[in-house]
């Protein structure tokens, strides 16, 4: 019986190789066949200039195999040449993530891909043009390498489409602001770092925000809001929104950092330097069944506590949360609510560092589902978040993100001097 299904499962997989393989060499003849044109021109310009029209440019993947990619020698998309080499079988459209320029390299031994070969796509491209962190570099291969034609064929397109959108802005700098608020344009593992620090340069809480679409409109109109997000210890950037008013303002973005895909990052450094957590925020229950469900994913984690964000006294919540001598504490009332309590509050406070992280404990703690993966990386959980809650969510999406959009376009005209 094992053996058969052993059998079924390899005749299986040579089928979906054997697919793979005719549609790799259909496209890449049919692409071929429509840059015949570009082809030839920048062939008679090399012959023209006494150079052959082809040579190879030896690249590495990131599992430090050598790949040889054709290039022309004259004229215009000189990288298009690589088409031969899909063709020929040395490489593919999707494969292992050859290292073109900022490409992380996985922090792993000797790392082997699951992929059969280098590919001029991966799923790592895709996520570092929307900062998006779902996972560490070998899952997400491991993932991509088990993935059929269609699959591969959607990750082409949405790669395609996001280097539209969300294209480099410019400067990676450490530093940055846009609408007049600074931020950290860090990695998540940085981000993380800093919140799981130990923070002794200073005799209160260290507060961090993440900076979003809604935030910053929230900010025009509110100026104590202004006031809180200049004055914090750290601002993050959030979403596909700031990105595209990063990339307005001259500035490359490193990874989005969301309270959400932060979480689980913070949890397994947390069980390993000791910190814990105390959760404030959501309606009655949630936070504990948010808890509950981190204690079980991450096992050491440490909650010391949880409140409900209903509540009237500040005293007794930060009696409550100093007694539970937790290290790190994450605040879910709401924009602007939960940032302005945390800057009125964070000398009173004896946890190390504060996090406002909105909705957050909706989502772990089941309560309200996260958006698929193929919508968060082409930058689209937001409308998965309109769907879900219509009606909440209807002032901040559907009029939020066009009055947000023509913000950066006044951004972008303030920056060409116009």
């Amino acid at each position: 019986m094992l053996h058969n299904k052993t059998t079924q499962q390899t005749s299986k997989s040579s089928e979906q190789s054997l697919l793979r393989r005719v549609l790799r060499v259909t496209c890449a003849a049919a692409l071929t066949s429509v840059m015949l044109p570009l082809f030839i021109f920048n062939a008679v310009l090399s012959i023209a200039t006494f150079r052959a029209p082809l040579k190879k440019q030896k690249w590495l993947d990131i599992g430090g195999e050598v790949v040889e990619l054709y290039v022309w020698q004259a004229g215009v998309f000189k990288s298009s040449a690589m088409l031969f080499n899909i063709t020929a079988g040395d490489i593919h459209f999707v494969g292992t993530p050859i290292i073109w320029g900022e490409t992380t390299v996985p922090n792993v031994r000797r790392f082997k891909s699951p992929c059969a070969k280098a590919g001029v796509f991966d799923c790592l491209q895709l996520h570092s043009l929307t900062g998006l962190i779902a996972g560490d570099i070998p899952s997400l291969l491991a993932s991509q390498s088990e993935q059929g034609a269609v699959k591969d064929l959607a990750m082409v397109l949405k790669i395609l489409l996001c280097r539209c959108v969300y294209k480099d802005g410019g400067e990676k700098t450490a530093q940055s602001a846009v609408f007049g608020i600074p931020f950290d344009n860090a990695n998540m593992e940085d981000a993380v770092n800093w919140v799981c620090a130990s923070h002794t340069e200073a005799n209160y809480c260290q507060v961090g925000y993440f900076l979003n679409a809604n935030s910053i409109n929230l900010a025009a109109k509110q100026q104590e809001l202004r006031a809180v997000l200049t004055q914090s210890n750290k601002n993050f950037v959030d979403g596909s929104g700031m990105r595209l008013a990063a990339r307005h303002a001259g500035i490359n973005l490193a990874d989005n950092i969301n309270g959400t895909d932060m979480l689980p990052v913070l949890c397994r450094k947390a069980v390993e330097t000791g910190g814990s957590f105390f959760l404030l925020g959501a309606k009655d229950g949630i936070a504990q069944k948010a808890g509950d469900a981190l204690e079980t994913q991450f096992p050491g984690l440490d909650i010391r506590g949880t409140h409900h964000g209903y509540f009237k006294d500040d005293n007794d919540i930060i009696e409550k949360i100093n007694n539970s001598g937790a290290t790190i504490l994450l605040v879910a009332l709401g924009s602007p609510r939960q940032e302005v309590w945390l800057a009125k509050n964070r000398h009173r406070l004896n946890c190390r560092c504060a996090l406002a992280v909105g909705g957050l404990l909706d989502f772990f703690s089941g309560s309200i589902p996260r958006a698929p993966l193929w919508m968060r990386e082409l930058g689209l959980e937001w409308i998965w978040r309109l769907m879900q809650e219509p009606t909440a969510k209807f002032s901040r999406y559907v009029i939020g993100n066009p009055v947000f959009l023509f913000r950066v376009y006044v951004l972008k005209q303030s920056i060409r001097g116009l």
